[in-house]
């Protein structure tokens, strides 16, 4: 990794119990209510496997047409591979080495203190991102606080728990879980109750979102924002 300036970034890292629980859905709203309150965001999907040619069906497109950087999207998401398996193997497929400086490296660039740096990983926190590392890693290297989402269902409970145990594995700062109902479980929610049982047991704030909620829940883009929650120190690119 070249050799950066280190200080305090604001920002945060969307990491999901799974893949295709609503980490991308969410991020549109995060991005979008931080710039409605004043907030410039830098957003980054580093790596992105399943890519398409349509970027309104990736991941990275919907991210940076939230963040009104649609032109800029080599710097969003600078890894994208066409392969829809993990990154690692599906950069292995194309004869590329994904490596984890290289992606710090890259959601690092360019971003100034000031700016809010949004970073999206690739399925769940202990998914393999890149040839020597996990998502994890990439969190833990990026050393921004955690938000964790997760499908609403059944299951969500133990998979919230055992990630958050990761999480803490990692000494990272955890800012929320936010559960996500899918659209066809809106009547088992309400007999699983899952967000009450989460908030039951952990010791962090859990929210709720319905199937593509167009508004972040109340409450959620204070802790975002907040100063009292600190980043730990990252290395970036000024």
């Amino acid at each position: 990794m070249q050799q950066g300036v280190q200080q305090r970034q604001r920002g945060l890292f969307v990491t999901g119990t799974d893949t295709g629980v609503g980490k991308t859905w969410l991020g549109q709203q995060i991005i979008q209510s931080c710039r409605a309150s004043g907030v410039a965001v830098v957003p980054r999907k580093p790596v992105e496997s399943g890519w398409q040619g349509d970027l309104t069906k990736t991941d990275a497109g919907l991210l940076a047409r939230a963040a009104g950087c649609d032109d800029d999207i080599f710097s969003v998401c600078p890894n994208r591979l066409q392969a829809a398996v993990s990154p690692a193997r599906a950069a292995d497929m194309e004869g590329r080495r994904l490596t984890l400086d290289g992606v710090v490296e890259q959601c690092c660039f360019g971003v100034c203190r000031t700016e809010f740096l949004y970073v999206e990983g690739a399925g769940g926190f202990f998914s393999p991102l890149v040839n020597d590392g996990l998502n994890a890693d990439l969190a833990s290297a990026l050393g921004l606080p955690v938000l964790l989402v997760a499908e609403d269902r059944l299951g969500c409970i133990n998979h919230v728990l055992l990630t958050l145990l990761a999480i803490r594995q990692y000494h990272l700062a955890m800012v929320a879980v936010v559960v996500n109902t899918p659209h066809n479980a809106l009547e088992l929610q309400n007999k699983m109750q899952n967000a009450g049982e989460l908030r039951r047991l952990v010791d962090v704030p859990v929210f709720s979102m319905y199937y593509q909620q167009a508004a972040l829940p109340e409450g959620l883009l204070p802790l975002l924002l907040g100063d009292e929650k600190e980043c730990q120190e990252v290395v970036c690119d000024l």
